[in-house]
């Protein structure tokens, strides 16, 4: 074959409509599997975020819990000293009301 006779055999080849339809075919598969292998990254981003949203939301409301839970050592000495007092002042007030002596 000379390359004349070759150029037109791969025309031949190519106008041929079955191969148009193959290479249709096979375009259509990879666009296809190109916008599934798209949506499914973009489903795992969308869960990894939702993923990351939700322990923020957790670690946030655990940092609110963890500071109103936590108290100073003067806080607790003064509510402390105050629980006393107030103690001391009802076993007084009952004392003198029933006729208990202290």
């Amino acid at each position: 074959m000379n390359l004349n006779s070759q150029k037109n055999f791969w025309k031949f080849v190519l106008d041929r409509p079955v191969v148009n339809f193959i290479m249709a075919l096979l375009g259509l598969t990879a666009a296809y599997y190109t916008t599934i292998g798209s949506l499914k990254m973009q489903l795992a981003e969308k869960a990894e975020t939702a993923i990351v949203e939700a322990l923020d939301k957790e670690l946030a409301r655990l940092e609110v819990v963890i500071r109103e839970g936590t108290v100073s050592k003067d806080q607790f000495f003064a509510f402390k000293n105050d629980i006393d007092n107030r103690l001391g002042r009802i076993e007084f007030y009952l004392s003198q009301n029933w006729g208990e002596k202290p």
